[in-house]
């Protein structure tokens, strides 16, 4: 019983360590707004590489009003917003949203996260150093070779 015991508290540390996203990856230039009561959001940010596969960099909790973070400009990034609940009487329930983003360099990025009666929303907006900002399309990772 002791060496099952101990077998499952090995497991439960190894899936507990999600990597937190390095705060110098780049200079800040996405800010995310999250509206989401009842429900743990993170966004899980991925490199985009020629060949379109995108490795995981790391993750960032959106558990304030506002979070700013930095994404390697003039490239693609693959950012997937993840937002879980669990409750006693429905469960758990999970719902992600992703997107390819190219970032450009003097370019700021807004993303509107929310979460209200079930219904999950992500909203990416562009700004240019000068001018008013512009919806972006989310964007499956398989719009990487189009």
């Amino acid at each position: 019983m002791k060496a099952v015991l101990a077998g499952a508290l090995v497991l439960l540390a190894g899936c507990g360590g999600l990597k937190t996203y390095p705060e110098d990856a780049a200079p800040k230039n996405l800010t995310v707004r999250t509206a989401a009561s009842g429900v743990r959001a993170e966004l899980d940010i991925h490199s985009v590489d020629a060949q379109c596969r995108a490795p995981y960099v790391g993750t960032v909790k959106l558990d304030k009003p506002s979070v700013a973070v930095g994404i390697p400009a003039d490239g693609w990034s693959y950012l997937k917003f993840d937002f879980a609940s669990s409750s006693f009487l429905r469960g758990s329930h999970q719902m992600t949203k992703g997107t390819l983003l190219r970032t450009r360099a003097g370019h700021s990025y807004e993303a509107d996260v929310s979460y209200k009666d079930d219904i999950y929303n992500v909203v990416l907006r562009e700004k240019p150093a000068r001018g008013a900002a512009r919806e972006v399309p989310l964007l499956d990772l398989a719009s990487c070779t189009k």
